[in-house]
């Protein structure tokens, strides 16, 4: 069949049946024809495809249910991006889409059992993970071969709830390891805590002596710098969120390297040796800057703990 003669099917496919996949009830046997369909089009007349989807995010942006669908999410990424959109990615121009990709990652409200309607089943969102974080997978080793566009989305941040997920389903992420010293360099506070983290995780996965020199030259003393800004040093820790959100991460670290994790004590209690003690804060509690150092403590209690197991583990493992 020529293409002429494919086109209204192709726009019949695309404006009216896509859709109605969205609807759980439909038969699946339908659907699974649907979606074949539309892959036997892009083969056929790719060109012409593409040019009915002008705009390919109008097509689904008023329906969020296609980012839970597994039938539909596959098709709707390959709308978004072929190869031959790769270099306006690692140009930056394109970069916020993935950032949005990996948003619906994250579950929402919507997607709790609470909500009757939109609720969705725990394998559904292992689905949405795995798919959405091996297309950026498949960006990342077919076009994107000195990791720039990488770099760029990490360097831009994203949410930290997205890191263990990331890192789980995206191989070739360990790359970005290499980034990580300038990472930490960056000025804002909020990119240093996403590197410490992002480095955390990725030596939880990939627990390489190499990494290890990073952790122990850039990673750990970058923590310390967050709790000892001032200049010059001074011994006294300036509490902060940041703090609260990177020091967990350290537990990572400690089960990578548990002959590593005396040294994150070292810092744990340096850390601790800075801060007023809890005890001076009774009847106080209501003061939002003495409820930061009380959650700060609490954190450091709890990391300590979880570190310090891992180095008692450690110490029977060697007795045996």
């Amino acid at each position: 069949m020529e293409s002429v003669q494919v086109l209204p099917y192709a726009d019949l496919c695309i404006s009216q049946l896509l859709k109605a996949c969205l609807d759980e009830n439909m038969d699946e046997g339908v659907a699974e024809a649907l979606v074949s369909t539309w892959e036997s089009l892009n083969l056929v007349i790719p060109h012409e495809l593409w040019s009915i989807i002008s705009d390919p995010l109008s097509l689904f942006k008023c329906d969020k249910r296609v980012f839970r669908s597994e039938r539909l999410l596959p098709v709707w990424l390959h709308a978004q991006i072929n190869t031959r959109n790769v270099v306006a990615l690692i140009n930056g121009q394109d970069s916020a889409m993935i950032q949005l990709l990996l948003e619906f990652c994250i579950p929402t409200d919507q997607d709790s059992p609470d909500n009757t309607l939109t609720f969705i089943k725990p394998d559904t969102m292992k689905m949405v993970q795995r798919v959405i974080c091996q297309f950026a997978h498949g960006l990342f080793i077919d076009g994107d071969r000195d990791m720039l566009l990488a770099k760029i989305i990490h360097f831009q941040t994203y949410a930290i709830e997205l890191l263990p997920i990331v890192v789980e389903f995206i191989p070739s992420l360990y790359a970005v390891f290499n980034f990580i010293p300038e990472l930490l360099r960056q000025p804002q506070p909020d990119k240093q805590v996403f590197g410490i983290l992002l480095a955390c995780y990725l030596c939880e996965k990939y627990p390489l002596e190499n990494y290890l020199k990073t952790v122990e030259h850039h990673v750990l003393p970058r923590l310390l710098k967050i709790a000892f800004p001032s200049t010059p040093p001074s011994s006294t820790c300036v509490p902060s969120e940041y703090l609260v959100q990177a020091i967990p991460g350290f537990v990572h670290l400690a089960k990578a390297y548990p002959h590593f994790a005396p040294k994150i004590l070292e810092a744990f209690d340096e850390i601790a040796r800075g801060l007023p003690a809890p005890q001076e804060f009774m009847g106080q509690e209501g003061n939002s800057k003495i409820i930061l150092v009380l959650r700060l403590h609490q954190v450091l209690n709890n990391s300590r703990e979880l570190v310090q197991h891992q180095v008692d583990r450690n110490v029977k493992q060697m007795d045996n």
